[in-house]
């Protein structure tokens, strides 16, 4: 005879999953409304260890999630109702799957006997992230026997730990339940004794994951160290990168010494905003972009040796110079993954960015006798990079006071106290923020969407963001992505430290005035991809109840942004530039770098 169901059954099966995933240390949990993901709703709000945020929109939810977990290492928790809602997370998961983001989902789901029969907002939800989650578990209906209790509290655990090791990314759970949703009385002899096995569970202590970081072996640490040895014009190049990565400033900044190469850092780096543990400025090469689109990149800097620390860069000139040369001898440091979109790596060391920079200028330091010629060539970079600040500065000063893409990228990233959070859009502000960002020496953390480089929902990360972070978070963001993620303004209201959304309205998507398809499409044919809108962005701002400022200026931008600092909660700024500034002011700058005397 089966024994009878525990009427509490439900409620404690939710209760000893969140005490679970609270012990693995999950502490934001995201919640979007619904019914059917009652019983886990209530067990989170119980839980003192969590903090609930609340969502209307799933795909808010979802990339507010990441911002929370690119600030804290920690993997945040998204928890939906049945159907279609967590559809709307698979834009969030795949960027978590592609930047190596921790991420948690836990969608409710109906009874099994419910699926394929025309029931009501039922669909089969465990194939929604099929490609993308690092694990799915249908966890299937509460069970009361000892061992799936017992299964449950490690299930939590060892959800948590693959969110974030080998390969960090999204961990689906779908949970089943049938109604009654809500917490009934325990009365029955079964339920007490459930109560009182629950209970006992969770005082007892949760299984603690240990997770050590990829390392190479001795031997190919010497094949590298033979191999920068060996170079003669060595360049060490980064490309965005999680915040985790600032922990490798001193350690890169130590490579960098011991082979004397130039460091080619993007913004988004975690590398070139380091302040006084980053590399000697001479050695830096923050204008590599402009550097690149030259002729001379093929001639007089081109290396002989690139150590690419992570993902690639951002940079068009960049990839466009290895495409060219196939041949560029280049060793990839990465702790997880394949990044050489090229397929022309030499060499692509799968171990901890810090350990093996560490471990490597150590070993160089040991083993250089012979003098170097790498420290002549960065020394020609060094000038040809000064001369690029020269023009890029002349340009902007020539505009005066007038605002544009360029002088708010370099105002923004200027006006941030050490230890702020920068959040760089995609498209423009990204690519702004390396070719007018120049030479800072505050230490910022910046946080940029290079897993999957879309649009979708950063309003709501940089939201997410400044519930978990301790410093300010300034978001610099294009027109057409805030109007994307508009609702994510109604996330923004969270924020427990000063969030500026600084949207630099330029009436549509220029970024496509500086690609290809704009030397053959005419001008109407353009509009399909610019999409000018015509918008400005103060309704916005008034609807979810945040401050508001419109600049055109530089002066009023640096005012406006100081003011939004200084206090707390969200503040959106958007300042106006001409509709077709960048790509004008880009060619100039080409332009002037290409003349013999600049």
């Amino acid at each position: 005879m089966t024994p009878p169901v525990p009427e509490n059954l439900l409620a404690l099966w939710s209760r000893l999953l969140f005490d679970s995933l609270a012990a693995a240390g999950v502490r934001d949990v995201v919640v979007s409304p619904g019914s059917r993901s009652t019983p886990f709703v209530l067990a989170a709000a119980a839980e003192p260890r969590l903090r609930l945020h609340s969502a209307i929109d799933e795909r808010a939810a979802a990339f507010f999630a990441l911002g929370q977990a690119r600030v804290t290492g920690m993997p945040s928790l998204l928890l939906c109702t049945s159907g279609s809602a967590g559809a709307h997370y698979l834009p969030a998961v795949i960027e978590a799957d592609q930047a190596g983001v921790p991420l948690l989902i836990l969608t409710a789901d109906r009874p099994t006997e419910l699926l394929h029969v025309a029931a009501n907002q039922t669909i089969d939800q465990r194939w929604l992230f099929e490609g993308y989650a690092r694990r799915v578990v249908d966890v299937g209906a509460p069970d009361a026997s000892p061992a799936a209790l017992r299964g449950l509290r490690r299930l939590a655990a060892q959800a948590v730990a693959l969110a974030q090791a080998p390969q960090p990314g999204a961990v689906h759970l779908n949970l089943r339940a049938r109604k009654p949703l809500e917490p009934v009385a325990a009365l029955s002899a079964a339920a007490l004794a459930l109560d009182a096995a629950v209970r006992a569970l969770m005082a007892a202590p949760a299984a603690q994951v240990v997770v050590g970081r990829p390392a190479a072996d001795d031997a190919a640490m010497a094949t590298l160290a033979q191999r920068c040895l060996r170079a003669r014009r060595g360049v060490i190049v980064a490309g965005p990168a999680p915040a985790s990565q600032a922990r490798a400033r001193t350690a890169v900044a130590r490579l960098q010494r011991a082979t004397g190469f130039a460091l080619l850092a993007e913004g988004a780096s975690q590398l070139r905003f380091a302040g006084a543990q980053g590399v000697d400025g001479a050695a830096l090469i923050d204008g590599f972009d402009w550097l690149y689109r030259l002729p001379a990149g093929d001639r007089e800097w081109l290396p002989d040796l690139v150590i690419q620390l992570g993902a690639p860069p951002t940079s068009g000139a960049w990839e466009r110079l290895l495409d060219r040369h196939g041949e560029l001898e280049r060793i990839v440091v990465a702790p997880t993954g394949w990044p050489d979109p090229h397929n022309s790596a030499a060499v692509l060391v799968q171990a901890d960015i810090e350990h093996t920079c560490d471990r490597l200028a150590a070993m160089l330091a040991r083993g250089r006798a012979q003098a170097s010629e790498a420290p002549a060539f960065t020394a020609l970079l060094a000038a040809a990079n000064a001369r690029a600040r020269r023009v890029v500065d002349a340009q902007l000063q020539a505009q005066g006071d007038t605002l544009s893409e360029g002088a708010a990228a370099r105002c923004v990233a200027a006006g941030l106290a050490p230890g702020s959070w920068l959040v760089v859009g995609n498209s423009l502000p990204i690519r702004l923020l390396d070719a007018y960002a120049g030479p800072c020496k505050t230490d910022l953390h910046v946080l940029s969407q290079r897993g999957a480089s879309g649009i979708d929902g950063l309003v709501s990360g940089a939201a997410g963001a400044a519930t978990v972070a301790a410093s300010p978070v300034v978001l610099l963001v294009g027109d057409v992505s805030a109007l994307h993620d508009v609702g994510g303004l109604a996330l923004a209201a969270a924020a427990r430290v000063p969030l500026v959304i600084v949207v630099v309205n330029n009436d549509g998507g220029r970024i496509f005035e500086q690609l290809p398809v704009a030397r053959v499409a005419d001008g109407d044919t353009m509009r399909r991809f610019t999409t000018p809108h015509g918008l400005d962005f103060a309704a916005a701002a008034r609807l979810y109840r945040h401050p508001f400022e419109r600049v055109a200026t530089r002066p009023a931008l640096q005012q406006a942004l100081a003011a939004a600092l200084g206090r707390n909660g969200c503040t959106l700024i958007e300042a106006q530039v001409p509709a077709h500034g960048a790509a004008e002011d880009q060619a100039r700058i080409v332009a002037a770098l290409a003349a013999p005397d600049a």
